[in-house]
């Protein structure tokens, strides 16, 4: 039963693709065929999901690993298959319990929309993408999935491509990532063939095999001669991938202007899943990481930075889905530097817990939307708790869990996170700290904007229907109790790092209740706490009291409030660098390279040799019997004559 279970495990991945399909090509007309599918398949792969992750818990040391050739030519061979691990459950776990969520909120969220079977079957697709992402066994198979993955993304961020800013958006989007994809398929080259020039019986760019080719390397002497540079080259390309996809500084400008898509594309793609495969990718090449410790140092001060500069951006913005849209580039810098100092089950835990209550307060943003007919400015609302219950309960669910309020999911996480930083490097647990304090105040800030106080707008705010209120109270228990498995507080201590390191204790808390409360007392255990406590306390002073900040920001810190509202100016930075140096750059090039030397002396200037030759030789060809005869025997002639006068 155990082994059925694990290797069809393939069929979580491959009903999502064929429900995709099969809506395309066959069920479009039907709007109710096209959810059931979708849907249905989704469930399938969580009810699925669930029994991998409870076999692979009962067995956390048992792996299953199926590879089948792809090509083959000589010693160069390429794998595809799947790989299921107490990793990749996780992620099972979390992508389909998101994605169905997210796919009943759809019915409700997307019931007018025209083109709604066209929008459930892009979902499909891209959960089947996403899916086979981590099911990935090696780095090839992983670079086809992660492309797939942006495709979707641009597909579903460009939905309402009628619209210009959703047109600019997924372009950005699309374009950004192609940058950091290069600099990824560069670092796997790099790998694949430095590898190659040392051990050819041992090529690979297996994840399994990863860390035994790195280890074996290291113990015969080869590793020295690769060189510490190499492996961290190596390293940093791939780290480009994994930086555009989750939104690290400074490739993290796509993600705020991909709220332009749909609602429920924010809740899954941008908050849950595709964001965070950067993470699971350098989860999933940690040990080249760990061989390099300069690259592990970029990592954290990558993470670091990223945390408290889209911290320091969502204090001032207006548009819900943009505040959270920073705060999800935040949370992942935390995940990321985590990462980096070496915490390996803190940032996946983080990770984890991250997904419910994100996923869960974009949909709230978008039951807000809707009910405020399509407002998305939060000086346009106020006063909705009162006229949407089920809504403001769950938001602030989420504003509480990821403000990290003790005892919820985002409490715990955090903490692990902030304990391996005040470890390992005290300069990024401040940055930490200095990144919880904003967080608890900005996320209280669109708490209080939107549904406390009194009512701004000018639409008739409502509850929304069941299909969207359901999913919030679905994804709201997690985002309450899910951190508990990372807590001290359950007898074993640390479940989830025990089980992400295959039953092998590599604990950041492993003590019991005693203990945690006195670690709690301590400076670096309550210090979290007083960073929420410090969050919450302005943000009530602002926003509930009246307490004029903006007021004195403008007048006190005009330029620092600026930065803020201006995102830093990054785009502008961009902008300026594309329109005065690149593209001046371009057209010097285009002119001097490409449109004089390739077009004019290698394509024009060969077409002009070939014509000037051919109208040469055309005489030759008369069409004439008596000419050619004429030709043959002047040649035979000469060719006598010439050997007569050499002898």
């Amino acid at each position: 039963m155990v082994d059925t279970i694990l290797k069809t495990s393939w069929l979580i991945a491959a009903l999502p693709l064929l429900s995709a399909v099969l809506i395309m090509l066959f069920f479009h007309y039907s709007r109710k065929i096209s959810a059931f599918l979708s849907i249905g398949s989704i469930a399938y792969g969580l009810v699925h999901s669930l029994l991998v992750l409870f076999v692979c818990y009962l067995n956390p040391e048992k792996t299953l690993e199926l590879n089948m050739p792809w090509i083959a030519a000589g010693s160069f061979k390429l794998f595809v298959g799947y790989l299921v691990d107490p990793l990749c459950a996780m992620m099972l776990v979390v992508v389909c319990a998101v994605s169905f969520f997210v796919q009943i909120y759809t019915h409700g969220y997307m019931s007018e929309d025209p083109n709604y079977s066209k929008f459930y079957s892009y979902l499909s697709l891209f959960t089947f993408s996403m899916l086979g992402l981590v099911f990935s066994t090696n780095l090839f198979q992983s670079y086809i999935f992660w492309e797939l993955v942006g495709v979707c993304s641009y597909l579903l961020i460009g939905f309402w491509w009628y619209k210009q800013p959703a047109a600019n958006a997924c372009t950005k989007a699309f374009l950004v990532n192609r940058i950091g994809d290069a600099g990824l398929l560069i670092g796997l080259l790099m790998l694949f063939f430095s590898t190659q020039n040392f051990w050819l019986d041992k090529v690979t760019l297996s994840f399994s095999e990863l860390k035994n080719a790195l280890d074996w390397a290291n113990s015969s002497g080869i590793l020295p001669v690769l060189g510490v540079i190499s492996i961290t080259t190596i390293a940093l390309f791939v780290l480009m991938g994994p930086m555009a996809k989750s939104a690290q500084f400074p490739l993290h400008v796509w993600l705020p202007d991909a709220m332009e898509g749909p609602t429920p594309i924010s809740a899954l793609i941008h908050a849950a899943t595709m964001v965070a495969a950067g993470v699971y990718l350098i989860a999933r090449t940690y040990p080249l990481y760990l061989a390099s410790p300069l690259a592990m140092h970029v990592v954290a001060w990558i993470g670091g930075i990223t945390a408290i500069f889209s911290a320091s951006i969502a204090l001032s913005q207006y548009d819900i889905k943009r505040t959270l849209a920073y705060s999800t580039c935040s949370q992942l810098g935390y995940m990321v530097m985590a990462l980096g100092l070496g915490a390996y089950s803190a940032g996946l835990f983080h990770l984890m817990t991250h997904a419910f209550f994100k996923a869960m307060l974009f949909l709230c943003s978008g039951s807000v939307i809707i009910a405020c007919h399509h407002e998305q400015d939060m000086r346009h609302m106020g006063g909705l708790k009162k006229f949407m219950p089920i809504t403001s309960r769950t938001c602030l669910i989420g504003v509480l869990a990821i403000s990290g309020f003790p005892l919820l999911s985002g409490f715990w996480s955090k903490d692990m996170i902030l304990a391996a930083a005040w470890e390992h490097n005290k300069i990024l647990f401040v940055v930490g700290v200095l990144t919880a304090v904003l967080t608890a105040f900005y996320m209280f800030r669109l708490y209080f904007m939107t549904f406390s106080g009194d009512y701004r707008g000018h639409a008739h705010p409502h509850e929304t229907t069941p299909a969207i209120t359901i999913p919030l109270i679905c994804l709201a228990i997690p985002s309450i109790f899910i951190g508990l498995i990372g807590s001290p507080l359950i007898p074993g201590g640390d479940k989830f790092s025990s089980f992400i390191f295959h039953g092998k204790h590599h604990l950041h808390h492993e003590w019991g209740v005693s203990a945690f409360v006195h670690e709690f007392l301590t400076l670096q255990g309550f210090i979290p706490f007083l960073a929420f406590l410090i969050g919450t306390f302005f943000a009530w002073l602002v926003y509930r009291k009246g307490f004029s900040l903006n007021t004195y920001m403008k007048t006190h810190f005009s330029f620092l409030y600026k930065l803020s509202f201006n995102k830093w100016y990054i785009d502008e930075i961009y902008f300026g660098i594309l329109n005065n140096i690149i593209m001046p750059l371009y057209r010097i090039l285009w002119g001097a390279i490409d449109k004089v030397l390739i077009d004019g002396f290698f394509v024009n200037g060969s077409a002009f040799v070939a014509s000037v030759i051919g109208n040469r030789l055309r005489y030759v060809e008369t069409g004439r019997a008596q000419m050619y005869a004429l030709v043959i025997f002047g040649s035979v002639l000469l060719g006598i004559l010439y050997f007569a006068f050499r002898r």
